[in-house]
């Protein structure tokens, strides 16, 4: 059976997607052609489509005001959230989601590396009852060998460090019901945000959909090495306490350490023949003990760090308009 066939309702439902958009001028016209093309063929559902531009500084808001919205059809409506400045993808993804109506709210970037296409097989499983549905990437055209080595060695370090176990290729492609929305909305508005991992850790109905990712066809990806790190960064410290834990156990070990090593050195002053070298025993201890105390402090700064951006309570993100058509 099609999937457009399998979606048959008693009712119109309302579906949101949200197409999150930093300086996409070549592609955001495009991705509003992909959606249009896929939508319309979906009979029984309505759509509302939220684009959230994340304070883009070229032609994109003026393109989804010229040409998307004007451009519409009769079972779909627009929504467009421009924000004051960039805050980011995550926080592109929570506005959206914050602001949609729909029974369920699908979240997809606008480069062309979500393919519109499996929206159908997506919508079919929230209408058989499913809570959520991943998207999970099997293959990325335009990703290096050294992108997929950090991502695999990132997915490997959270799995062991944290108490939920994440997908390795889930993607920010992804559909949530009014239910789960209505949790992410309340219960997770962290400065530090990872909305795919607060999805799998949110527990309720899943299915997970397979995907190939194609290459961009225009632009580039707005994420360097130094970005993805301090992503990594913070959702590793995010979702686990575990390098604190470590720090201590660190801790617990060098006391122990250097409180043999004192015992020695005391013991060979007294009775030994030949007492270590104090040159190099105190270079030793100092270059342990500094190492040591730097990575603990590293730990805690980091840790601190988070804290403070959550005691603050600043906004997510700041809308500087919002219309809808």
């Amino acid at each position: 059976m099609e999937t457009n066939d399998a979606i048959k309702t008693t009712e119109e439902v309302l579906i949101s997607i949200v197409i999150s958009l930093y300086n996409e001028e070549d592609a955001v016209f495009g991705s509003w052609l992909g959606l249009k093309n896929e939508l319309t063929k979906l009979k029984g559902l309505c759509f509302e489509l939220i684009w959230v531009n994340d304070g883009s500084n070229d032609q994109t808001q003026q393109i989804i005001d010229e040409k998307v919205i004007k451009n519409t059809t009769h079972n779909i409506d627009h929504c467009t959230i421009e924000f004051s400045k960039n805050f980011g993808h995550e926080a592109a993804m929570i506005a959206g989601i914050d602001h949609a109506k729909g029974k369920a709210i699908i979240c997809m970037d606008a480069d062309g590396q979500h393919p519109p296409s499996e929206l159908p097989k997506m919508i079919a499983s929230f209408l058989s009852g499913t809570d959520y549905v991943l998207m999970e990437r099997t293959r990325r055209e335009d990703n290096g060998f050294l992108k997929e080595l950090c991502s695999a060695l990132f997915y490997k370090t959270i799995n062991k460090l944290s108490s939920v176990k994440f997908r390795h290729s889930a993607s920010d492609f992804f559909l949530v019901s009014r239910q789960v929305a209505e949790n992410l909305k309340s219960h997770y508005r962290e400065q530090n945000r990872f909305i795919r991992g607060y999805i799998q850790s949110i527990g309720f109905c899943c299915e997970v959909f397979p995907f190939e990712a194609p290459g961009r066809v225009n632009g580039k990806s707005h994420y360097s090495y130094v970005q993805l790190m301090k992503l990594a960064l913070g959702t590793i410290f995010a979702f686990s306490n575990k390098p604190l834990r470590i720090s201590i156990l660190f801790s617990v070990l060098f006391i122990v350490f250097t409180l043999l090593f004192g015992a020695y050195t005391l013991y060979m002053f007294v009775y030994g023949n030949s007492p270590p070298s104090g040159y190099t025993s105190i270079i030793l201890l100092l270059t342990f003990s500094f190492s040591m105390l730097f990575l603990t402090i590293t730990i805690l700064s980091l840790y601190f760090e988070k804290a403070i951006q959550e005691m603050r309570h600043r906004p997510i993100y700041i809308i500087k308009r919002i219309k809808f058509n």
